[in-house]
């Protein structure tokens, strides 16, 4: 009796152990989304992975997270097969001295530029391009909208960013004829905005940080100064709440490309490894790329940041949408 009570025992313990180590480690056969520590990103990859589950496709529940770098290499070693990414900075990771002047070439250029067996999907609208940011009180009184208007700003005006600033592209804001004081440093977006809407700075931030629906009051506060725009599109210039999702290097109409000067186009897109989706799969993860905007991320990342899962944020998002 007691060695049946011990046996018993111990096939419950071996089975609680590979219950387990299923839990930890994907199954044969599943699909690995990673992703970079980010709520934005975290979020986004459990939206690809939702999307590819509701289509039938077996995705593991576990997000590895890294760099992009990792992440390569994770897909080198097929431990994993999708990671959501921005294009310019995962070009810069690649081609540190490419310098595509528009959101389409910088797309063009990172297909070139990834490594074989690696692939791009379709780029969604969110963007995460760099954008300076001035007062609206500024803006309104010497008509400065757009990048090129920096020389009508008072000389020596601080940039304010958040956390270390990006030296790419504080040099190419200097190329685009912008002339900044000293870069200051700050913890938060908000603190950014607290800054530069009193008129004695002007901010570094980029759509991504300012759209969603938390960002209540920053259009009125401060403004992007839009980039340049072929003479064909004689649309208004945007704002921080009505061109979220223009890139700082814009494709003009027609096809036409204005080479413009200014930091390098972030676009979010779907970086997979070519063997592990079948051409299905790819469909399906493309069709975020028509549903997903910056606002939404916005919003969805900043929950994911005050405590809410991202798993649960991203399958409200996808039902929302249909997918």
């Amino acid at each position: 009796m007691i060695k049946r009570a011990a046996t018993a025992i111990l096939t419950v313990l071996a089975l609680a152990a590979v219950a387990g180590c299923s839990e930890s480690a994907p199954s044969a056969g599943q699909l690995v989304m990673g992703a970079p520590a980010s709520p934005s990103m975290q979020v986004m990859a459990q939206i690809y992975a939702g999307a590819l589950r509701h289509a039938g496709s077996a995705v593991s529940m576990t997000v590895p997270r890294g760099t992009y770098r990792s992440l390569l290499d994770d897909m080198d070693a097929t431990t994993v097969d999708l990671f959501p990414a921005f294009s310019g900075r995962l070009l810069a990771e690649l081609a540190p001295q490419s310098a595509p002047p528009t959101a389409d070439a910088v797309y063009t250029e990172l297909n070139r530029s990834l490594p074989q067996g690696v692939s791009v999907g379709d780029a969604t609208t969110v963007s995460a391009t760099p954008q300076v940011f001035v007062a609206a009180s500024v803006a309104d009184r010497g008509g400065v909208t757009a990048l090129a208007d920096c020389a009508r700003l008072s000389p020596g005006l601080p940039l304010v960013v958040v956390g270390a600033p990006d030296g790419p592209t504080v040099d190419a804001l200097s190329a685009a004829g912008c002339r900044f004081g000293p870069v200051e440093s700050v913890p938060s977006t908000s603190a950014v905005v607290r800054r530069v809407a009193g008129g004695g700075a002007v901010g570094l931030l980029t759509p991504l940080d300012v759209a969603g629906d938390d960002a209540e009051g920053v259009s009125g506060d401060i403004r992007a100064l839009t980039a340049p725009k072929s003479a064909k599109d004689d649309g208004a210039s945007g704002t921080a709440e009505t061109s979220p999702s223009r890139s700082t290097h814009e494709a003009a109409p027609n096809g036409d490309e204005e080479l413009a000067t200014g930091p390098r186009a972030e676009q979010l897109v779907p970086v997979y490894r070519t063997a592990a989706l079948s051409r299905d799969q790819v469909k399906t993860v493309n069709k975020v790329a028509g549903e997903m905007t910056t606002a939404d991320l916005a919003t969805l990342a900043r929950k994911a940041a005050a405590g809410e899962p991202a798993a649960v944020l991203a399958n409200g998002w996808l039902a929302e949408h249909g997918l």
